[in-house]
């Protein structure tokens, strides 16, 4: 389970570890150039840590990746060639420095997750060699803006990723249209029955007692969420059926933190239950919930119960 929090008190070392395997990636694909003479440097990273902007991806308490996230404006960005901005008005974040072991995968999903739900409006820049972080950042609908060039003179590659905003939707089961309740059954069916190729009963009658939450962008579906009443799904209030169909977005935080606050209005949840699988414990952990059992098979799958307690 991958968490990420700020570096302030990490260990340096092991950064520097992180840093150098990155520079070994970047050298067997024919990136020779970028993160040479010594940098990113022991001072760029205390620099980092000083403006409580530098952050690192720990998983199983090993730290395994690291990146800077850094809030408007840079100088480097002040000028543009052969290009412009997707919008140039608004304030936005810098990712800068990410770097992770090569063995340990989904790292860069994890975080643009973590910038993304901090700002809506995001930079990186990149060296023309390196193809990885150019194939990652288009993969995660970054565009291409132009050339921006770095205190030492040095072009970069400028991308901008400007996140509309999603629309929270919010019915009792009585309130869904036919339509809306086929999507959300729908979506539920594709991620939990065929991309994880297991065999479950997910109409299981709590349906019509809880509260369903789900976000779209441009009509499409993209996270989803019920809050179960005391004693329906749980004994105490919880949240299930968590899914979000795009990641490195932020929605699944989004529709987590929409979920707390429904389960606390609607509900007046002081206490909120959760049947996470293993494997996404560190995102649960992420919007405020702690393991409170062992690990526990469910329809095949390693569980483990977690509470937020408010």
């Amino acid at each position: 389970m991958k968490i990420i929090r700020e570096a302030v008190t990490a260990d340096t070392t092991q950064i520097m570890e992180v840093m150098e395997a990155a520079k070994m990636i970047m050298r067997s694909s024919g990136n020779m150039q970028q993160w040479a003479n010594g940098y990113p440097s022991v001072d760029a990273i205390a620099s980092d840590m000083e403006k409580h902007s530098g952050f690192v991806v720990e998983h199983d308490g090993r730290i395994v990746g690291y990146f800077a996230f850094l809030p408007s404006p840079d100088p480097t960005y002040l000028k543009i060639y052969n290009g412009k901005w997707v919008d140039d008005t608004l304030p936005y974040h810098v990712v800068h420095r990410i770097a992770s072991y090569p063995d340990v995968h989904g790292i860069f999903a994890d975080i643009m997750d973590f910038c993304f739900s901090h700002d809506a409006n995001i930079r990186i820049d990149t060296h023309k060699d390196n193809r990885i972080m150019q194939h990652n950042l288009e993969k995660h609908g970054f565009t291409y803006c132009g050339i921006i060039h770095l205190a030492s003179g040095d072009e970069r590659l400028a991308y901008q990723k400007l996140r509309q905003e999603s629309v929270l939707h919010k019915k009792y089961f009585h309130e869904l249209t036919t339509d809306e309740l086929y999507e959300l059954l729908r979506v539920r069916s594709e991620v939990f029955v065929v991309e994880q190729n297991c065999v479950y009963q997910d109409l299981d009658g709590d349906d019509q007692k809880s509260l369903h939450l789900w976000l779209t962008q441009s009509g499409k579906t993209v996270a989803m969420a019920r809050v179960c009443p005391a004693g329906t799904h749980m004994k105490e209030i919880s949240i299930g059926r968590v899914i979000t169909t795009e990641r490195g977005k932020g929605y699944g935080k989004q529709i987590m933190l929409h979920a707390i606050n429904a389960a606390v209005k609607h509900f007046g949840a002081r206490r909120i239950d959760i049947e996470a699988q293993e494997y996404a414990k560190g995102f649960y952990e992420g919007v405020g919930f702690v393991q409170s059992s062992d690990t526990f098979m469910l329809d095949g799958i390693p569980h483990v119960k977690m509470t937020w307690t408010r």
